[in-house]
């Protein structure tokens, strides 16, 4: 601050108007202080060094640099859905597809005003030239477009403690949604960013905020989001102690995205989080840890004329470890968490301690206890409870074997006040026609309502999902031909049982047996039971005794001889007897795989695997087989080619289903030359409904 006085009064002094030296030499001083100087004397004999290096860079504008590309890409993807009239199928086969030809031009510029440390530059652009048809059962429709990219950012006082930038972006990447399935989206972001860091602050903080507008047309999917979001970031250190990191975000997103086959209601999300993460170490010789962490998050949903109630979250956690010695660790954790949401609320306490114990460097023990309380709007429940194990090593003159005993046992009472309990938003992930567990038990199959990640869509029952009940499990399934895209994220809203008013008790043991010969085999054999015993009240639903036993084994065997490659496998069953739901279940895989290139050409992979599950009370089974193949190769003149095929079946469930995937690519670089092609072809299939997709895309992209 001192040389920044003293400059602007020493120029602030001068002729009016200035002559040319002398207001060279203020921008010079101005220049030095700015990006050179210091706050001390001392460095007063570092000016004339200083007066060159800074002469040559400032000036009024100056570029720094030029970069670019331009690509040319061909696109067809072409996907046909075949299922049985009537029901909800929309007719026995239908066929949609694109063809593109995509010519784009990109030139990156670097600069700055007066001083890369002043203000920086880097602005691009190109155009985009794009031609194809577009084809359904109905129509055929012809395309040209003449688009455009444009990227600038312009950074402020890039080495200050106090630094900053703004930004603007016009893109249209083609992106890869799901398998086998490309869309072209238009994308514009602007917004800023601001940092204050030391020695300004002795907390750094970082400030940022955008808008994104993201749009998108495809046979299967429609995009057309806008996000607001802003971020606040700071850290405080406390030196070697540790430090406190805060983070606070607000969004503000409105959606018309969904399926195109589906009516679509405008949604408007908005949600506000605060998270402090607190992480220190105490002790000479930092052998005690704290962590905590306290979070606060708000969401709400608007949609069409109507609106979901807020919801709000608020949750604690405390964990302190401490290191004795090397023979005794203790542990505490305590949580807290508390949600609502209109009418309903729960908030959770938590709180466990324990202590870990190596008598000698074989055996390792462990004891502990933990203690829950859960208040919701429909139930009461409190839960305490103790457990325990020991683990013994052993070297044998051939491997390692490892044996252990765990016991844990619970008391819980619960006294309930109404018979269901709402579930408002939760997350899941489809992929494939894999079935996926809903976290809640005892579901009520009528309440339940998935709807797509912003609510814009009400997805429907027997079109688009399934549902199956195994026990006391609910699972949800997506259907071929639906709505719902390979890998789509929904939100599913539900009711469960409680279970009415009462209390039990439960041990659970656990014998495992573990023998290793180095990395080459491994066998292992596992038994468990629980026998829970009620004690007072009446549950509405059986309490779940299980016995369960379960033996494996792995090999993984290298080859020297003739090649260097790898074999291996794995072995697993068990039989789990249960109240509700017993079942007996098997799994296998092998696989062989090159470690170098085979016979010079490629590495390789091979494998298989098989899994089946059968339940003695459901028809919704397992049985799984499925191979994998993968090749990859570097040739001549630079030209990687890489393979993959993978078929699945299940022919488990009354209705079987099938995922087949087969994919080539292939990458040539010479110089700043890149050329890639892509070829694949997925189908799956579900009882009579099949969809198969086929893709090709070449891209020739050349550097400059």
């Amino acid at each position: 601050m001192f040389w920044g006085g003293t400059a602007a009064r020493i120029c602030d002094a001068g002729e009016a108007p200035w002559s040319g030296d002398f207001r060279r030499s203020c921008v010079l001083l101005l220049a030095i202080v700015l990006f050179g100087g210091r706050s001390t004397w001392s460095s007063a004999q570092a000016i004339a060094p200083l007066r060159l290096n800074t002469a040559q860079e400032i000036a009024p504008f100056r570029f720094t640099g030029v970069e670019g590309y331009t690509t040319t890409r061909y696109l067809h993807d072409n996907y046909s859905t075949a299922q049985p009239a009537g029901g909800l199928g929309a007719g026995l086969q239908s066929r949609q597809g694109q063809t593109s030809l995509r010519q784009e031009a990109f030139v990156m510029t670097h600069s700055y005003v007066y001083h890369p440390n002043l203000l920086s530059l880097d602005i691009g652009g190109g155009p985009i030239l794009q031609t194809g048809s577009s084809s359904t059962d109905s129509s055929d429709t012809r395309i040209r477009g003449e688009l455009y990219n444009f990227t600038g950012r312009a950074t402020f006082l890039r080495d200050k403690p106090y630094q900053g930038s703004a930004f603007f972006e016009h893109l249209n990447p083609t992106l890869n949604v799901a398998p086998g399935q490309v869309l072209a989206q238009e994308n514009t972001r602007y917004g800023f960013d601001f940092s204050l860091l030391a020695p300004v602050t002795t907390v750094p903080i970082h400030l940022d905020a955008t808008r994104s507008h993201f749009q998108a047309s495809g046979s299967d999917r429609i995009v057309d989001d806008q996000i607001d979001r802003l971020n606040l970031r700071a850290t405080k250190s406390y030196g070697t102690l540790g430090d406190t990191q805060f983070h606070y975000q607000s969004t503000r997103q409105e959606s018309l995205s969904g399926s195109p086959n589906l009516p679509v209601q405008g949604s408007t999300s908005s949600s506000q989080g605060f998270n402090a993460d607190s992480r220190f170490k105490f002790g000479n010789e930092r052998q005690y840890d704290l962590t905590n962490m306290v979070a606060i998050n708000t969401q709400s949903f608007t949609l069409g004329r109507g609106a979901l109630a807020e919801r709000r979250d608020m949750r604690m956690f405390f964990d302190a470890r401490a290191r004795h010695s090397d023979q005794i660790h203790t542990f505490g954790t305590y949580n807290f968490s508390t949600s609502g949401q209109g009418e309903l609320g729960t908030t959770v306490n938590t709180a466990a301690a324990g202590v870990n114990y190596w008598p000698i460097p074989d055996l390792a023990t462990t004891l502990g206890a933990r203690g829950e309380q859960n208040r919701t709007t429909e139930f009461v429940a409190q839960s305490r409870g103790l457990d325990g194990s020991a683990r013994y090593r052993l070297p044998l003159p051939v491997g390692i074997a490892q044996a252990s005993y765990a016991l844990r046992h619970d008391q819980r009472e619960q006294q309930a006040v109404a018979g269901l309990t709402p579930v408002i938003g939760e997350r899941i992930t489809l992929t494939g026609t894999t079935t996926v567990t809903l976290a809640h038990q005892r579901i009520t199959g009528s309440s339940v309502v998935v709807s797509n990640a912003s609510r814009t869509q009400t997805l429907v029952e027997g079109r688009d999902y399934a549902l199956s009940v195994v026990g006391i499990e609910t699972r949800l399934q997506r259907l071929v031909g639906g709505n719902i895209v390979d890998g789509q994220e929904v939100l599913v809203d539900y009711s469960y049982d409680v279970g009415g008013s009462f209390a039990y008790q439960e041990t659970a043991q656990t014998l495992s047996f573990n023998w290793s010969l180095l990395s080459y085999l491994n066998i292992y054999l596992r038994h468990f039971n629980s026998a829970p015993r009620l004690t007072a009240g009446t549950s509405t639903f059986l309490l779940n005794a299980i016995q369960s036993s379960l033996y494996g084994a792995r090999v993984d065997v290298p080859l020297r001889r003739p090649f260097e490659i790898m074999l291996g496998g794995s072995l697993e069953g068990e039989s789990r007897q249960e109240t509700i739901a017993p079942y007996r279940r098997e799994a296998q895989d092998v696989y062989v795989q090159a470690e170098d290139p085979f016979f010079g050409i490629g590495n390789f992979r091979l494998s298989a695997h098989r899994a089946r599950v059968d339940y003695e009370n459901s028809l919704q089974n397992v049985n799984l087989k499925g191979y994998d193949i993968r090749f990859s190769s570097r040739t001549w003149f630079g030209l990687d080619v890489s393979a993959d095929a993978n078929f699945e079946t299940d022919t488990g469930t009354p209705v079987t289903r099938s995922r087949s995937l087969a994919s080539i690519k292939a990458q040539w670089r010479y110089r700043k030359v890149n050329l890639t092609a892509e070829l694949s072809r997925s189908n799956e299939t579900q009882g009579a409904v099949e969809r198969t997709r086929d893709l090709i895309q070449i891209l020739m992209r050349r550097d400059f």
